[in-house]
């Protein structure tokens, strides 16, 4: 019986070749039929060579996903169901039925999503889809680079909360809704309802949804926002609300308020947020509004409707202080030398992939309209646009998250009431007798900073 497995997979490797110094993929459909749909699997054999190991998966499906790069794109993006699950990424990660193969193939640079796996590790988020590069053969066919991701869901290893019962929303609007959704009354955001899922969504778990989301939003609306057992903070978890908010503005991601999940257990109270994830139009590579010198939450996009919410709490001292905080620490830590460094390993991992990938997809060609339209003849040429963004917009967002700081307090202190006499205020808009410890006060409109 051994001696028969090492035939077939002697067999198999000399069919199956490994084309650069990536694992390569066959998918071979059943009766090498095209892949047409996002919603309905078919049936394909799927083949790994990775250096001297070469494995087959029988029973497999694959489908379409995605929305404008399935249905605007010739290098389409996929997903994968095999019948076992399988840890394709190794021990460390899930062990899964579901994965996704990315194109990437608006991001010229194919690693803005790989990058944000290690930005999000660095910043100490629970989740962050991780990458694996390769090559794809489709029915006999070279289709170019790939990354073989993490399904975004509820899992070990991934979204990690009960499958029955716990929750996971998608913040989304018109253009990516999915039954079943709610549309909030405060706010008028959509939330995609992704677990728990089929029968085990019932009446009374998508009422306790809904009530959650109206008692969050009238929480963000009240005149007692910012208190933390009255407003907002009362439904979210701090720490990661915060991480998930600080990486989205270094990401620079166009589409980090397009779609923004979110989970908990059933009988939790506060609301956890993550992962990062979908950041091919991500540091700044989108056409629709730079953001190598704005913030997410003020780019007055109508399909973003979440900034009406970081906005409002943009106007908490306490919001505006944690933000201002973490980016410094993240700063401090080496954030910028770190993600430059990911950026040159990145570039190293791919580096022979990527030349046959752009054999058969130009380099210097556009993909989509709302990519960024500056195109290089060399591929390092969007590595260095890439690390150009991180060195400029990192230190925009210092400044940009102090003077909201610096804003917020003296909004706060208008708030409280009239300062006669030179009232002094903290940045948390708390009146203060004296400026004994070191900080930044507020008397009379201006800013005292106490060193």
């Amino acid at each position: 019986m051994l001696f028969g497995i090492a035939v077939a997979s002697q067999l198999l490797a000399q069919q199956y070749k490994q084309l650069t110094d990536v694992p390569t993929v066959y998918i071979e459909t059943e009766n090498s039929q095209n892949i047409t749909s996002k919603e309905n699997y078919i049936k394909c054999t799927l083949i790994v060579v990775d250096g001297d190991n070469t494995t087959r998966y029988e029973n497999t499906q694959i489908r379409g996903r995605g929305n404008s790069s399935w249905w605007n794109s010739d290098k389409k993006p996929y997903r994968v169901k095999f019948d076992k699950k399988q840890q394709l990424l190794g021990k460390d990660f899930a062990n899964a039925k579901n994965w996704t193969l990315l194109a990437n193939h608006g991001d010229k640079t194919m690693i803005r999503n790989a990058l944000t796996y290690r930005l999000g590790r660095f910043i100490g988020m629970k989740f962050c889809p991780a990458a694996k590069f390769v090559d794809l053969y489709l029915n006999g066919n070279y289709r170019g680079t790939y990354q073989i991701s993490d399904q975004v869901q509820v899992h070990k290893k991934r979204v990690e909360v009960d499958e029955d019962n716990g929750w996971m929303l998608e913040v989304a609007n018109d253009n990516s809704k999915e039954d079943p959704y709610i549309t909030s009354t405060k706010y008028s955001i959509i939330y995609n309802l992704k677990n728990p899922k089929d029968e085990m969504l019932t009446v009374d778990k998508r009422i306790a949804m809904g009530q959650w989301i109206e008692a969050f939003e009238a929480a963000v609306a009240c005149n007692d926002y910012t208190d933390p057992e009255k407003g907002y903070r009362a439904y979210i978890d701090e720490t990661d609300f915060i991480n998930w908010y600080v990486g989205a503005e270094i990401t620079g991601n166009i589409d980090a308020l397009y779609s923004i999940y979110m989970y908990k257990e059933a009988d939790e109270q506060k609301m956890h947020f993550g992962p990062l994830w979908d950041l091919d139009l991500g540091y700044d590579n989108s056409s629709e509004k730079s953001l190598l010198r704005n913030l997410e939450a003020y780019l007055g996009l109508w399909n973003r409707p979440f900034e009406k919410i970081l906005q409002r709490l943009w106007q908490d001292p306490w919001f505006a202080k944690a933000c201002n905080d973490r980016l410094n620490q993240l700063v401090e830590d080496g954030l910028q030398a770190h993600l430059i460094s990911a950026i040159d390993s990145l570039r190293g991992a791919i580096w022979q992939t990527q030349a046959k990938n752009f054999e058969v997809w130009p380099i210097n060609q556009k993909v989509y309209d709302w990519e960024k339209h500056s195109y290089y003849n060399t591929y390092d040429g969007y590595i260095n646009d890439l690390k150009g963004f991180v060195n400029i917009h990192i230190p925009y967002l210092q400044q940009a998250f102090a003077q909201k700081l610096e804003t917020a307090g003296i909004n706060s202190a208008k708030a409280i009431g009239p300062r006669n006499n030179g009232a002094i205020y903290d940045m948390q808009g708390r009146r203060v007798q004296k400026i004994n410890k070191k900080g930044i006060y507020i008397q009379n409109r201006l800013k005292i900073v106490k060193q």
